[in-house]
């Protein structure tokens, strides 16, 4: 089947997040958001439990990525939902042949040469030209971060790890951007509200629909809080730690 345009922002979307980890990660993303992403030691179908948990509803009808060969145990769970495309560096002769079997799904495979492709300058249409930016190949800010802490108590290193995940994946999460994390999972995820706050209170709103407990999460703002109010609902909802560009004047 042949891909939409929709989709093929999604790929690129898909790829980018996936290239932000090392640890065995299943993404799944939709309309070019992450609607759960989650990381295990070895076990891709650990990771996809935790990536799945965190929304059960939206990837219905979209793109799921891996960062290492799916296999037949992965492709048999993600097989029972539709999606649009899967995306693996590789896949196992059985795992292809029981995807296969789906008629209106596409296999992706991501080739290494695509951490170079994301790296080149990004293009947008503008009237009367184009706008050109320079390309952020991966999330910043995360080097050193212990010497970046401003508040009286600083955070443990299970806060920092958890961080650390979270930043990786609100970079990658549209404007107004809040994303709740455990070291090793997305817990809910706020996109793309006109007001912050806004996308704090859906982020905890996902997390209950989900049953997951915000409490001692890490949450990440992909820019800063212009007013207390969204750090108040993130603590309020359990978090303990937040990561932000900071600049508020408030």
């Amino acid at each position: 089947k042949e891909l939409s345009y929709t989709n093929v922002l999604d790929i690129e979307g898909a790829a980018a997040i996936a290239l932000e980890f090392r640890r065995p990660t299943v993404a799944i993303l939709k309309h070019t958001n992450p609607c759960g992403v989650g990381c295990a030691d070895e076990d891709l179908r650990e990771a996809w439990e935790k990536a799945f948990e965190t929304d059960k509803q939206a990837p219905f009808g979209g793109v799921i990525v891996i960062n290492r060969p799916m296999n037949l145990a992965l492709a048999k769970v993600i097989g029972e939902i539709f999606t649009d495309v899967i995306i693996a560096p590789d896949y196992d002769a059985d795992a292809r042949a029981h995807l296969q079997k789906k008629k209106n799904l596409r296999l992706m495979q991501m080739l290494p040469s695509v951490a170079e492709a994301l790296k080149q300058p990004v293009l947008r249409s503008a009237p009367g030209g184009l706008m050109v930016m320079d390309s952020d190949s991966k999330a910043l800010g995360l080097d050193n971060i212990e010497k970046k802490v401003v508040t009286e108590r600083p955070p443990n290193k299970e806060e920092i790890e958890a961080m650390r995940f979270a930043w990786r994946v609100v970079k990658h999460v549209k404007s107004n951007a809040i994303v709740f994390a455990a070291h090793d999972r997305t817990l809910g995820i706020g996109a793309g509200q006109m007001s912050r706050v806004d996308s704090c209170r859906i982020a905890v709103w996902k997390a209950e629909q989900a049953g997951l407990s915000l409490k001692g999460s890490a949450v990440a703002s992909d820019a800063f809080f212009p007013f207390p109010d969204g750090l108040v609902s993130c603590a309020e909802a359990g978090a303990t730690c937040a990561i932000q560009p900071g600049g508020s004047v408030k």
